[in-house]
């Protein structure tokens, strides 16, 4: 079991684990000797009554204050960055944390630590959970410019990148440690907050937000810089867009059915109902290579399994049974399913007769095999395929590196013993084919 999800592809935890703790905090500080010598007691207070074990972590960035005196005297650990940068504090963090969960807040006392018991209390709520000054019952105490500005980039972030989170800046947050442990993190700055987040999401790991009241710093100076800040800021938000509109993002189908592209709408959508009218009322059905696809929703009696454990946790629901395994050797007994469908699979993967041998084998007798791909034997097919690739250059097109033909597909099916019934087309590029399996050998 892998995130709640039954593999055959990815192998199980290592049975002899590391010494470790329930829970490791994390304070970036840079020059916070003055906060730091409050704040520290109010955490081990805070963790005192939560009752997990616990380290608490602070990652210098090259202090000239007393920060490694008070650090000290406090009983908590002390890293120093290698990395520059705000990012950079947060990796070294990281990579030195060994609790099951991960806590970072601010060394500048704008984190309450009380407030460690509400993510604490939500660990199970999500993956990544966010102290969040934008839901409601949230509030940020803060000067008007800092609003603004905080207001402006998580509009920027959350509506030009579509993601269903409210305060993408909120340094106050709970992780479970092998998601961070997972993340190959690039940003240096305060942008790393966003990077995380997206990240996650990309991996199909679940955000949650509970409502917090931010405060501003007890004393000191903030270390952001605005020139630095907007430039690292433009420099993630451009390599995040690129991630979260290629297929390495976790809800890439599912959100193409509902694209702002009126090609890939319309695409989608159409692709969605010939499947689901060529399923019928059948009751055993897997969908092989399922991705994020629209078609298990209000379908409890459709299977869904991918390589791909990020589309897989995206997927996670009630009533949906999902399996992670290879199109190459499908978890499953022998003529199982009264309906199998491969649909944008075959022409991402190299030619090779295990693909459709194996979705025959799991097929009853008298089932039916729904296949779907583009059909490179016309026009329509590579010229969608182009405009599709300007319109959206990080989609699917550079991934298909297997290319069928109606006639190539037919002659395969048929040499099987399938029984073509019927096939559509998607505006002559794609083709969607319904083939019968034999009722006896």
């Amino acid at each position: 079991m892998v995130d709640g999800i039954p593999s055959f592809i990815i192998p199980g935890p290592d049975p002899v684990a590391l010494p470790g703790c329930a829970l490791s905090l994390v304070l970036p500080a840079l020059n916070e000797a003055e906060n730091l010598d409050r704040v520290l007691p109010e955490v081990k207070t805070a963790l005192v009554a939560l009752g997990p074990t616990y380290e608490i972590i602070v990652v210098d960035g090259g202090s000239r204050d007393a920060t490694h005196e008070i650090v000290r005297k406090h009983g908590a650990r002390l890293v120093s960055q290698k990395l520059p940068g705000f990012g950079g504090a947060y990796r070294a963090g990281f990579e030195q944390a060994r609790g099951e969960y991960v806590i970072t807040l601010d060394a500048d006392g704008s984190h309450d630590p009380r407030f460690l018991k509400d993510l604490w209390a939500a660990r199970r709520d999500g993956d990544v959970v966010i102290a969040s000054r934008y839901v409601a019952g949230g509030a940020a105490e803060m000067p008007s410019t800092r609003r603004v500005m905080s207001r402006i980039l998580n509009i920027t972030f959350g509506r030009g990148l579509s993601l269903p989170v409210r305060d993408l800046s909120s340094g106050y947050r709970l992780y479970r440690g092998a998601i961070l442990r997972e993340l190959e993190l690039k940003a240096t700055d305060f942008d790393v907050l966003e990077e995380i987040l997206i990240r996650a999401l990309a991996a199909g790991y679940r955000v949650h937000e509970v409502p917090f009241q931010y405060r501003a710093r007890v004393s000191g100076r903030s270390h952001a810089r605005l020139m630095r800040f907007a430039i690292s800021y433009l420099r993630t938000f451009v390599a995040m867009w690129r991630l979260r509109n290629s297929i390495e993002s976790s809800d890439y189908d599912g959100r193409a059915y509902d694209s702002a592209i009126p090609l890939q709408r319309y695409w989608q959508r159409r692709r969605y109902a010939i499947i689901t009218g060529y399923i019928g009322n059948a009751l055993r059905v897997l969908d092989a290579g399922c991705g994020s696809t629209q078609v298990q929703n209000g379908a409890p009696q459709i299977i869904g399994m991918d390589p791909q454990m990020r589309k897989l946790r995206f997927m996670r629901s009630a009533g949906r049974t999902l399996i992670n395994g290879s199109t190459f050797n499908l978890p499953f007994k022998d003529e199982t399913f009264d309906v199998v469908i491969s649909s944008q699979v075959i022409e991402h993967l190299p030619e090779d007769d295990r693909i459709f041998s194996e979705l025959y084998r799991c097929l009853a007798p008298g089932g039916r095999l729904i296949l779907s791909t583009v059909d490179y034997g016309g026009w329509q097919g590579p010229l969608i395929e182009w405009a599709y690739s300007v319109a959206k250059p990080t989609g699917y097109a550079d991934e298909h590196i297997t290319h069928y033909t109606r006639r190539t597909l037919f002659d395969r099916l048929t040499r099987m013993g399938m029984v073509i019934e019927d096939h559509q087309y998607i505006l002559g590029g794609e083709i969607i084919i319904a083939a019968r399996k034999a009722a006896s050998p």
